[in-house]
């Protein structure tokens, strides 16, 4: 009988032992296979949770310029300008500079702003602000704009930013694998009236906008060739 029981109990550890050997060789295969399966997976693999890694982050920013640069402020009611180091913020109408004493970025909105002038290598660029209304964007905003010329009709430049979102995760998109802040300009020109007309930088544009002075467009154009166009519609405005 204790013959017996010892055989039994030696068949049953041995077996034991085999099921032990079995199960850590299948537990071995199934690693494999799913290490295989794991360096195949993709952000799109179906049935598989992966790291999407081709979103590229943000391109360009909501300032105007890259930098900050040389400026000379002037503040509503105030006559005098002071000098900082800023930037224009185009999606928050404000302009951001370094304070001077506390040295720390400071925003100040465009309602509060009459003027600033910008040294931008060898120019000295000029911004003003208006109610956005005027240029039929949202009522409440002050919009920066460039003055170009000093004449009775004056040719301004708006410039705005543009936010365009990545688009790369469904079917048939563009592939855009990031975000980015497009800089866009429009033109206007302010008539001796205070009139804001929207133009393009070409003949046609303002001979469409002032009829009457038609003549005086293809006189001051007649035999020359432009290069710079904001240069043409400045040389032809101060003929007006």
């Amino acid at each position: 009988m204790r013959i017996l029981i010892t055989y039994i109990a030696l068949i049953t550890s041995v077996y034991l032992a085999e099921a032990q050997n079995k199960n850590a060789y299948q537990q071995g295969i199934s690693a494999e296979e799913n290490l295989r399966a794991i360096s195949n997976l993709s952000a799109t693999s179906i049935g598989g949770i992966g790291f999407d890694t081709r979103y590229k982050g943000i391109r360009g920013s909501p300032m105007l310029f890259d930098t900050l640069l040389i400026s000379f402020l002037k503040i509503s009611n105030q006559d005098k300008y002071i000098q900082l180091e800023s930037n224009i913020d185009l999606v928050s109408n404000s302009v951001h500079f370094v304070h001077p004493k506390t040295k720390q970025m400071v925003a100040l909105s465009g309602n509060k702003i009459t003027e600033i002038i910008i040294s931008s290598g060898n120019n000295d660029l000029i911004f003003r602000t208006m109610e956005g209304s005027l240029l039929k964007k949202d009522a409440g905003d002050y919009v920066f704009y460039q003055v170009l010329n000093d004449d009775p009709y004056q040719l301004i430049k708006v410039p705005s930013k543009e936010f365009i979102e990545a688009d790369y995760k469904q079917a048939y998109s563009p592939g855009r694998q990031f975000d980015e802040f497009n800089t866009t300009y429009k033109y206007y020109i302010i008539s001796d009236n205070g009139t804001i007309n929207p133009c393009q930088l070409t003949e046609r544009s303002l001979a469409k906008l002032f009829p009457d002075k038609k003549k005086i467009i293809d006189n001051v154009t007649k035999g020359k060739s432009y290069t710079d166009k904001e240069a043409m519609v400045m040389d032809i405005l101060k003929n007006f």
